[in-house]
């Protein structure tokens, strides 16, 4: 049999085909994994329970948990970070930037920062919520 490029190239368009498939349907179960993961890593963090795990920086973004919320022990500030900013490998733990997050008021002996939870608001819209809730009485 002969060299037939037209039906190599079908060939690999139905396996290409195949292959989005496969992946959209393995998409659902990624977002369902990882808006578990994080929820569970944010219910240990507000306990303040060890660390046995963390997620991963793709896991926060695959949920759409984009900003990171940080406090600094020394002057006890928060502040959160946009981790879609962040250059770093998206299988990289969210623990790993731990050492890259200290405080810049406190530095040169700032201690390390410590991770309050995932989110996917800003700290201001969450304070913002909050003082409505509690003018409002709601």
């Amino acid at each position: 049999m002969g060299f037939n490029r037209r039906k190599m190239k079908d060939e690999r368009k139905a396996k290409a085909g195949a292959d989005a498939a496969a992946r959209r349907a393995t998409d659902a179960q990624v977002l369902e994994d990882a808006e578990r993961l994080i929820a569970a890593w944010n219910a240990r963090q507000a306990k303040r329970m060890p660390h046995l795990f963390a997620p991963t920086i793709g896991a926060a973004l695959a949920s759409r948990h984009h900003f990171l919320w940080v406090h600094c022990p020394a002057c006890r500030t928060m502040r959160d970070i946009d981790l879609r900013t962040l250059d770093r490998h998206p299988d990289a733990a969210v623990t790993s930037l731990i050492p890259s997050l200290s405080c810049r008021s406190c530095r040169p002996n700032a201690p390390f920062a410590e991770l309050v939870r995932l989110s996917k608001t800003i700290i201001a819209d969450e304070m913002r919520i909050e003082h409505a809730r509690r003018v409002l009485g709601g």
